[in-house]
């Protein structure tokens, strides 16, 4: 099947349409066409864009709650560079659009294409932290609105990985009526033990590929870490992380640039970061079984939290790390994410 393809640059009011496309994606499941449609939308913040990508069946004219998602990153990935990696030729957001989903993903403020406030290009300690927790929810909830109006619908479902389900949470808390289906993938809560770091006074942090690595795969045996990692997965990763800050190649060491405003937000090592007993949605919390960077206590006292919760579920999936949406046990995430967000 050859790639159609029609780029288009119009821009109106709140909304620049960047691109539409038609790819054909494989699987060994059906191959099946997919519409890819990016845009960059208005946040509540004055000067701030947001990146928006939507991914859907070709042919899709009639959307629903219970089949429109959206997706928010973690605290130094851009949503891009990890649910819509293209392992193996398909991403998770390709997975749950072949299945008959509505697919969005969201960068808030400082990350992927969404608008770097200046303090990210000025020297790091001339600014306080940037993108905090807070106004990374109410870049969040613009994205939320933006698709709510677009598509005609009351609620949607909505998936936050690491600092995104704290993100995602946040807004299911102060919006229940507006979410129909939780899913928090890894997700940061109130830290267990006393975190000995103060809080940065930097707007940004740098970081290498290696550093990341590293970070996120915390907690995986020496022994495992190319086994569930190859290296085809990790050279098409750092690919696409070089390809979104171009810039850092020039550098010696290469190094990544990303926002410090999650780690300024120290109120979590003494309280949580939001009511989750707020959340009425249906909720699922999902892990890796070697992720330390986000301990199985950490979930399970979130988990605890969710005592108003339609319905609520913890699972956690064998031989995984943090970085497990594009690790081997990626298919056993779709699958049960892909079941949970089907039950309503």
């Amino acid at each position: 099947m050859s790639q159609k393809a029609l780029i288009a640059a119009i821009t109106s009011g709140l909304v620049t349409i960047l691109a539409v496309v038609l790819w054909p994606v494989a699987s060994a499941k059906a191959e099946a066409e997919i519409v890819t449609e990016d845009f960059k939308i208005k946040s509540s913040a004055p000067g701030i864009e947001l990146f928006v990508r939507n991914k859907r069946p070709a042919g899709t004219d009639v959307y629903r709650s219970d089949r429109t998602v959206l997706y928010v990153h973690g605290a130094t990935l851009a949503s891009e560079l990890v649910f819509d990696l293209p392992v193996g030729g398909a991403s998770w957001a390709d997975d749950l659009a072949r299945a008959g989903w509505d697919v969005w993903l969201v960068d808030v403020r400082g990350y992927g294409r969404s608008t770097w406030p200046e303090a990210l290009r000025a020297p790091a300690e001339n600014n306080p932290p940037v993108a905090t927790t807070a106004e990374a929810v109410a870049d969040f909830t613009s994205a939320a609105d933006f698709i709510r109006a677009k598509r005609k619908i009351d609620s949607l479902q909505v998936i936050g990985w690491s600092w995104g389900g704290v993100i995602s949470g946040a807004y299911a808390a102060a919006n229940p009526d507006k979410v129909s289906s939780l899913v928090l993938v890894a997700p940061l809560w109130a830290f267990d033990k006393p975190v000995t770091a103060g809080p940065p006074k930097k707007a940004w942090q740098e970081w290498t590929l290696a550093d990341s690595r590293a970070r996120i795969q915390k907690g995986v045996p020496a022994d495992q870490v190319k086994l569930i990692l190859p290296d085809s997965t990790v050279a098409l990763w750092e690919k696409a992380v070089r390809d979104s800050q171009p810039e850092a190649t020039g550098r010696t060491p290469e190094l990544f640039r990303s926002p410090t405003g999650v780690a300024a937000d120290v109120s979590w090592q003494a309280q949580q970061p939001y009511d989750a007993a707020a959340i009425t949605a249906r909720t699922l919390i999902i892990r890796g079984e070697w992720d330390d960077l986000t301990p199985r206590s950490l979930q399970l006292a979130l988990f605890g939290q969710l005592k108003n919760a339609k319905i609520r579920e913890l699972i956690e999936v064998p031989a995984a790390s943090h970085f497990i949406i594009v690790e081997k046990a990626r298919d056993r995430l779709f699958d049960e994410v892909r079941n949970f967000l089907s039950r309503h």
